[in-house]
Parts: C-alpha cells; structure tokens; sequence
C-alpha cells in the first residue's frame, strides 16, 4: 500500500522538533483530535489511528482532519475498536519505517492486541526511541484474569519510559505492579474545547431546549451516555420520580443508546417527563448541554468496572452547568469542589443532592462558574497535550517539574 498522508493541508516542518508517533483507536472520533493539533504544534507528530471505528454514535469511518500540525495516517484493521483492545493494523511498514521517531506512544490497555502490536513494531522500526504508553485499566482483575494480567503489567514498565493513567485507580494499579511512581502521570486521554463548549444566557438556553424538543419552564436534569448498569441511569430515574418542587416541572433528558432503553422508559413510566434523545458525536453535544439545568453522571461501581474519567461530565462543566457525581471511581476527582458527589447507589442522596440544585439557583449558578474555570483549566486540550508531551520529554531524560494530576488539584 503507497503510504499517503490524510491530512488537508501540508504539516508544519520543523527539523528541530522531536518526532513523535503515536498510535490510538481514540482518533477516529475527530473531537479527540484536539489533543493532536496541540502537540503538533510543538512536535512533528504522525498519528496512526484505525480507518473505522465504532463508538456510542454509531460507525465512524476515519477521514482527513484538514489540520496542519500533524499527520492523520488511517490503516486498514482486522477486528474490532470497541472494546479498543480487540485490533490490529495489516498494513503498517511504511507508516512506521519512513518516520524514525525520537519517541512512540501507544494509548492501549497493556493485555490488547494493539499494545502488543505496537511494541512489536517499535522494536522492530524504532529501537531508539522512548516509550510512552497511556492505560485506562482501574481495577485489579477478577479470578484468575488478575494473575493472568500480571506479566503483562510488568512488561509496560519494563518497556515504558513513562506511562500515563486516567485516573488514580490505574496509577495505584501500576504501583501494585513495581511502576515507578516518577514514571507515572494521570491525565485524561483526550480533552475537549472550551471555546465551542460554553455557558449560555437564558433566553439561549430556552432557544437550545426548543431545538431538542425540551420543556423551556422545566427544571432538567440531564444525563449523555451508555443506557448500561454500571451507568447508574434507573437510580437516575428513580431519583427524578422523587423530586418535590412545589410549582416547578421536572424533565429528565438523557442522551445516548444501549440495552436499557427500554427498561428506562418503562421504569419512567407516566410519573417522570423523559425525554430520550439519540446517540450524537462528541462536536454535536454543547447544545445538550447547554440546555441542563443540572448534569448527572450516577456510576455504579461492578467487579469489573468502575468509572474512569467521565468525559460527559467533563464537558458539561465546560459548559457551566452544576454536576451531580456519585462516588464511584474517578468523578470525585473529575470534580474537584465545583459539584456534588453523592454515595455511590444511594437514590435517595442522589434525590436530596437534585433537590438542593433546584431550590438554590445561586448554588447552582456558583457550582457551575467554579465547574467552568476547572474544565477549561485542567481537561482542555491543550492541557491534556501539555501533560502529554511534559511526560514525553521526560521520558527522553528532561529534568524539571513534573505536569500536575487533575486528581491532585482539589478546587
């Protein structure tokens, strides 16, 4: 296959830049790219991503991004990107062999196909380069997974110069493994654009909420993601069926698709105003967002699962909009003091915290400013690139202070 380079415009040559190459399924999605334009800016970086996907919107094919700043290289796969650890490249020489990278990053869980693939290539194509690696992974494996996964977290570290994390969960992971913690950084994968993710006035908000078919007078709680368990949307619901607000309406709104639509609009039944709203790609939410009152995001921890960022959430705070965060894996975090964090399965809390947003529009208007500036500031593109490529160059030896974790930061 003749190598071409899918970008729009030529990319930014700078010979005095490190070369990076990096390799995700996370950049078929083109509001993930963000992080991408930032390091090129700083960086000669090529990018080596899946020519399709799937994510919660439906199949994505990947095309061109326009950019300048780096190279989009989409390559034919066999299997599948979600799960994300259930592919691999067929075609990949001349993608790797005509770069020569000063430093390769693989955003795969470190038992995938993907990683194994990518480290295989990296010995083969690019020997003398550092190795960053990004692992989302929070929990320790169920049964005999979790021995079994040992081996696997022991060759990362031994392979990695650095290896970033999502959430405190998958650093404690990799210390439970012998990582060296000055090796380990947690940060977001990707971030979000505050610029296109902002608060509204009003008189918009009621224009936003006309446009999705929204009651414009309701107090709405809203919810954007998977319809699955571990979600936590049935206490969402049971939580909205309890509110009591004398004189105001309530409207649920939840954004997305999965298995438990139906059992949702059954459970809703006629006691709560649902309003269900199909699966759309992360560029075309700020509107969803934008037309809450409150965001919540009520994640159930399972043997298997607990939650590891909370992106949704993320972006609702970028929008100015108050957010309710059960305690489960990394959205206590995720929120810092800008929102409420409940017990994670606790409806009634959950209730509580929603009735409280609804009867002190101060409070709510408070929480959402303080949300906004922390969004902006620690999950934005740039600084997710900024702790990206910080990571990086201390991987190739760099000295100085090291990119602060969003989980350390408590405002």
């Amino acid at each position: 296959m003749a190598f071409e380079r899918q970008a729009g415009r030529p990319a930014v040559t700078r010979h005095d830049s490190p070369r990076i190459l990096i390799v995700s399924h996370a950049y078929v999605t083109p509001e993930n790219r963000g992080k991408l334009e930032q390091m090129g800016r700083h960086a000669r970086l090529r990018a080596l991503v899946p020519e399709r996907g799937v994510d919660i919107a439906g199949i994505q094919r990947t095309s061109a991004s326009g950019a300048e700043s780096y190279e989009l290289v989409p390559l034919p796969i066999v299997g599948r990107t979600l799960p994300g650890t259930q592919w691999l490249f067929t075609r990949w020489r001349q993608a790797w062999a005509g770069f020569d990278p000063h430093a390769v990053v693989l955003e795969q869980e470190v038992w995938s196909l993907a990683l194994l693939q990518g480290l295989a290539l990296r010995r083969r194509y690019a020997r003398r380069a550092s190795l960053t690696l990004f692992v989302w992974e929070s929990l320790p494996r169920p049964g005999w997974r979790g021995p079994a996964s040992t081996p696997f977290y022991r060759m990362a570290i031994r392979s990695a110069s650095t290896i970033m994390v999502g959430d405190r969960g998958a650093r404690e992971l990799f210390l439970r493994h012998g990582a060296d913690p000055a090796r380990l950084f947690v940060t977001p994968q990707v971030g979000l654009d505050p610029r296109r993710l902002t608060p509204v006035e009003a008189q918009e908000r009621r224009a936003r909420r006309r446009g999705l078919g929204l009651d414009e007078d309701a107090f709405v709680v809203g919810f954007a993601g998977r319809f699955v368990p571990e979600k936590g949307v049935l206490d969402l619901v049971e939580a909205t069926r309890a509110l009591r607000l004398p004189g105001t309406r309530v409207q649920l709104a939840l954004l997305g698709a999965g298995p438990l639509e139906p059992g949702i609009r059954k459970r809703a039944g006629g006691d709560v105003a649902l309003a269900v709203l199909p699966a759309r790609p992360r560029d075309q939410v700020a509107p969803f967002y934008q037309s809450l009152d409150a965001f919540a995001l009520p994640s159930r921890t399972t043997q298997v699962w607990k939650e590891q960022f909370g992106m949704a959430a993320a972006e609702a705070m970028a929008c100015g909009v108050s957010v309710v965060g059960s305690s489960s894996g990394a959205i206590p975090d995720l929120i810092g003091r800008t929102g409420l964090v409940f017990p994670e399965g606790d409806v009634g809390a959950l209730t509580a915290a929603l009735n409280r947003l609804a009867a002190e529009p101060g409070l709510r208007e408070r929480l959402g400013a303080a949300a906004r500036r922390r969004s902006a500031r620690l999950f934005s593109h740039e600084a997710v690139a900024a702790t990206t490529l910080r990571a990086i160059e201390i991987g190739r030896g760099a000295q100085g202070e090291r990119p602060i974790a969003y989980c350390d930061v408590g405002d």
